[in-house]
């Protein structure tokens, strides 16, 4: 199973978290330590993700 955690507003209509920076990373620990990873990294000019993957 994968997700996009979106770091930045989204082109795709999903916003980041409405939390802070420090409230983002928060969060992001939180899936992390809940089974999921960091697959990969993508950023662009309009928008910033983490592609997090969790096995099945």
């Amino acid at each position: 199973m994968t997700k996009k955690f979106y770091v930045s507003k989204s082109t795709e209509g999903n916003p980041a978290p409405e939390l802070d920076r420090f409230q983002r990373i928060e969060k992001l620990n939180l899936l992390l330590s809940n089974g999921w990873t960091i697959k990969d990294y993508h950023e662009t000019s309009e928008e910033s993700w983490f592609l997090l993957e969790k096995p099945n």
